[in-house]
């Protein structure tokens, strides 16, 4: 892909020409994203009953700048899971020894400023007996560290798994290929978005005020290994120029239910099937985004601020967000609902983002352009979804 887009600044001044090869730049290979989900993987886990067969160790010395501590990094204190010469010790992360106090109903703070000692003594108390009937799963990485506990329930979903079979789905559709993903990529334990982008399908979308201006399809994955959250598969829209994502939730998978669905492989042949679907629904994803350049925004009789209301109320915007949009949008001349669609997506590339507020933002973007259609004709306000 060799296309140079020479185009307009946010408030029509002329910037720089920009080439795709500059964009791309800022993606990520595939290697790397492989590379980024083997950290947490493969996930073992240990389960155990309440009971005398477990026993956590707490030395004083656990929390010494723990501010400083990564979640996914051990600290110093261990578990051990089973009896006698049989039982296992494990070393624990930050997350898994907070999660554990937390299961106890002790708060993050509370625990961090507290002696070891105190904090061992009720982590075996509960345990050992104080939750008695209940039963945990320890999720081990390389056999030899928790770094998470859950229900004893809940059975992992592996990220590389949904990532292969995403990529078998793409290439049954669009062939073999290059897939690169956006560079607002998050991955912990606790929540793993990854949003893949197929180069070689590109439209140039027109009368956007930006020369060749170059879009591509792909997927959003969204996963948690410990289950706090559901598994989906959306569709996902990227634009080259200035790298915006959307989330299309109109072309989703829905998501797997992990209580009526099950907690076994099936969930990798929904994904498959899934990703299908989605991207047969992408088909005409673009063509909405296209019509939001014929929708005006009438910046002279306040019809901005009203628009602009109405996404914040609808979408439920949080306040610090609005605040990215609009700066995003000051001066803005011949404005229409493209965009404000672009305002939107754009706030999500701010670095160091929270990831769940680059999902929101993505997804407002997202229905946007099934969504601006509705406005009424009379006051042009945004109909309710």
């Amino acid at each position: 892909m060799t296309t140079v887009v020479d185009t307009q600044g946010v408030h029509g001044a002329p910037v720089a020409r920009i080439s795709a090869a500059d964009m791309r730049a800022k993606l990520i290979p595939l290697d790397k994203v492989r590379e980024a989900l083997s950290t947490t993987e493969p996930l073992s886990y240990e389960g155990f009953p309440v009971g005398d067969s477990v026993r956590f160790q707490v030395r004083p010395s656990w929390n010494h700048g723990i501010d400083a501590v990564a979640g996914d990094e051990p600290v110093e204190a261990t578990v051990k899971i089973g009896k006698g010469q049989a039982g296992r010790e494990f070393a624990l992360t930050k997350d898994a020894l907070l999660e554990a106090t937390s299961a106890c109903g002790l708060p993050k703070g509370y625990v961090q400023r507290t002696p070891a000692k105190l904090i061992e003594d009720q982590l075996n108390y509960w345990f050992r007996e104080g939750l008695d009937g209940k039963s945990f799963k320890a999720l081990t990485i390389n056999d030899e560290r928790v770094a998470a506990f859950t229900r004893s329930t809940i059975q992992p979903f592996s990220n590389l798994r949904l990532l292969e079979e995403s990529l078998d789905g793409i290439e049954a559709k669009y062939g073999k290929g290059e897939v690169l993903a956006d560079y607002k990529f998050s991955h912990s334990l606790r929540s793993t978005s990854m949003r893949l982008i197929i180069p070689e399908y590109t439209r140039v979308l027109e009368r956007t005020g930006t020369d060749d201006d170059t879009w591509s399809v792909g997927l959003q994955v969204h996963n948690s290994l410990i289950g706090e959250t559901q598994t989906s598969i959306d569709g996902y829209l990227f634009r080259w120029w200035c790298t915006n994502g959307a989330t299309d939730t109109r072309a989703t998978s829905g998501t797997w239910s992990r209580r009526s669905g099950g907690q076994g492989d099936e969930v990798y042949e929904w994904a498959r099937s899934a990703v299908d679907e989605v991207l047969g629904g992408l088909e005409h994803s673009l063509d909405k985004v296209q019509d939001l350049v014929d929708i005006p925004v009438n910046t002279t009789q306040g019809e901005t601020i009203e628009v602009l209301r109405d996404i914040f109320t609808q979408y439920r915007v949080p306040a610090p967000l609005r605040n990215q949009i609009i700066e995003g949008m000051v001066e803005e001349e011949n404005l229409n609902m493209y965009s404000v669609m672009q305002a939107i997506t754009q706030a999500a590339n701010v670095d160091g983002m929270d990831p769940g507020h680059i999902q929101q933002l993505m997804m407002v973007g997202g229905d946007l352009p099934h969504q601006a259609h509705s406005r009424c004709d009379g006051c042009h306000r945004l109909m309710p979804s």
